[in-house]
């Protein structure tokens, strides 16, 4: 089975029976985030999840606080990771989010490194945040957020550029497939381009915070919170409709204006090579969302 980098998915479901199992519980206060880390008494696990919780709230302040305590759970293998999240087959999986709740599978038992597992983590808070800041617990679900933006903010913030597709590769993946839409149609394409679609994402994104300013995606989280769909308050906030926005993207790709600013673009495949590396030689499959 061919190994691309990981990514996490975000699937809107409710958590089932194990994480009702986790009896250890601990509380934390970091950099004013509040969390209930929550186990079944795998300490050197938790303390790993809890040295990269001590990174995580400053990275992602970049875009606000979290204004609810986040419950984040440790599950000890992958098969009760699949079972709380109820997916499976699911191999690639190793983190969950939802608005103030994050899954994790006990890190020793898929042995990432420090790094990435402080990635991971800003990752998943980064949606926490994302989700706390456009709508409540009970309408966070239904603000039609595309794939572009949770996902190109949350791989943003975290730094997880050098695992994806560069944007010469972007570039070229959406010059090879004009019939697809990644950013109308970003959910359904990633179930069969996830790396691809992921590439696209945190470029948009990137495109957008470089083009408008943190301030615009302030704002967009803003309005959202004030009751209005990503598509009409992306258009209060940036001052443009979502789709003027993407084929802004597209026209930028497209004309490798990117390489005015004189970036490394090293190939898929070099990227992926390092990712191999970075992970110890884990085989493990990118999933769709």
């Amino acid at each position: 089975m061919k190994a691309f980098p990981w990514v996490v998915v975000i699937v809107f479901t409710g958590c089932v029976s194990p994480l009702k199992n986790l009896r250890d519980e601990r509380l934390l206060e970091l950099d004013g985030a509040r969390f209930v880390v929550k186990s079944n008494g795998q300490p050197r696990d938790v303390a790993r999840i809890e040295r990269a919780l001590q990174r995580a709230p400053k990275e992602v302040e970049r875009w606000g606080l979290l204004r609810l305590p986040v419950t984040v759970f440790v599950v000890p293998n992958h098969a009760e990771l699949e079972t709380a999240v109820g997916r499976r087959g699911y191999e690639w999986l190793r983190a969950w989010a939802r608005f103030d709740e994050v899954i994790f599978q006990a890190p020793s038992t898929w042995a990432p490194g420090a790094e990435i597992l402080e990635e991971l983590v800003v990752h998943e808070l980064t949606h926490c945040l994302l989700f706390q800041s456009t709508g409540e617990p009970d309408t966070w679900e239904a603000l039609h957020i595309p794939l572009w933006f949770r996902e190109g903010m949350a791989l943003s913030t975290a730094r997880q550029h050098r695992r994806y597709p560069s944007l010469e590769d972007s570039a070229r993946w959406l010059e090879a497939h004009p019939e697809l839409d990644p950013f109308g149609d970003g959910d359904r394409l990633s179930n069969v381009w996830p790396v691809e679609l992921y590439g696209v994402a945190v470029h948009t994104f990137d495109h957008l915070v470089e083009r408008y300013s943190d301030e615009a995606v302030k704002r967009l989280m803003s309005v959202m919170r004030g009751g209005k769909d990503f598509e009409p308050a992306f258009t209060e906030a940036v001052g443009l409709s979502p789709r003027d926005f993407e084929q802004q993207v597209r026209g930028y790709l497209k004309a490798r204006r990117f390489r005015e600013k004189k970036r490394s673009v090293p190939s898929l495949e070099e990227r992926l090579d390092q990712t191999r590396s970075s992970t110890q030689g884990r085989s493990e499959t990118t999933p769709g969302q």
